[in-house]
């Protein structure tokens, strides 16, 4: 038999390999199971010990010997409705634990992201954070954002389905990207002139700054401050007003 993962349940590696070693050979001492599963015998007793705590192993006695047997399979059941419960407590208190965390880190965060999964990560946490009604404005947008495209895909259609409106003032060099955003739900999109282009764009959301740098590599700097966004948005607003609107042909 295929052997399955029990570590969800936070059962180690050398609890697997005992349960499973029972399953297969029934009542068995602890010699057997430390020959079947190649585990010392410390290992294996300590293995026992907690499988015996979590009810899927019993011991017996058998021609005067100690040997141990496995539980139904039906326990693990049991097992996995403690561990919901236990996931379902947890998160519940997530909102009393981020009131907590925002308590204690007052004034102007900063965080830099590296990479496409740093990238990633925090589009995402903002994702989570924004509400119907929300605004997501972007300057400077380059053409080498389409690193992402697959990504902000999904992450659009996230957005729209959240009614987070999307503006964006791309480069003049990013057509292509500018003509796909366009066809999405909740977005404006104006362009800067061509003298213009930067590798790096601005995000402004609600209390978050991003300064994305898209080459020669990927990181993003995120500031979370309620009056360096406001005037982040000043600056939009202002290119917002200069910036073209593009007519498709």
């Amino acid at each position: 038999m295929k052997e399955i993962s029990l570590r969800p349940l936070g059962l180690l590696k050398s609890e697997e390999k005992t349960y499973f070693a029972l399953l297969k050979l029934g009542p068995s001492s602890a010699g057997i199971i430390a020959r079947q599963t190649g585990l010392n015998r410390v290992s294996v007793y300590k293995a026992l010990e907690k499988l015996s705590k979590s009810g899927l192993v019993t011991s017996v006695i058998k021609s005067n010997r100690k040997c141990y047997e496995s539980c139904s399979p039906s326990s693990i059941k049991l097992l996995i409705k403690e561990k919901e419960d236990e996931l379902s407590l947890l998160k519940n208190k997530i909102p009393e634990m981020t009131n907590l965390f925002q308590e204690n880190n007052e004034g102007v965060k900063t965080k830099i992201y590296k990479e496409m999964k740093g990238a990633k990560t925090i589009w995402s946490s903002l994702l989570q954070e924004v509400k119907n009604g929300d605004e997501w404005l972007i300057i400077g947008a380059p053409k080498s954002a389409d690193l992402f495209a697959g990504y902000f895909n999904e992450f659009n259609k996230e957005r729209a389905r959240k009614k987070v409106s999307l503006k964006i003032i791309y480069n003049s060099d990013a057509k292509d990207l500018r003509e796909e955003r366009e066809k999405q739900k909740l977005v404006s999109v104006r362009v800067m002139p061509k003298e213009y282009v930067t590798p790096a764009s601005i995000e402004i959301v609600r209390d978050n700054v991003l300064i994305v740098l898209y080459e020669p590599e990927i990181i993003v700097f995120h500031m979370k401050d309620i009056h360096i966004a406001k005037s982040f948005k000043v600056y939009f607003d202002l290119l917002w007003k200069i910036g073209e609107i593009k007519r498709k042909p």
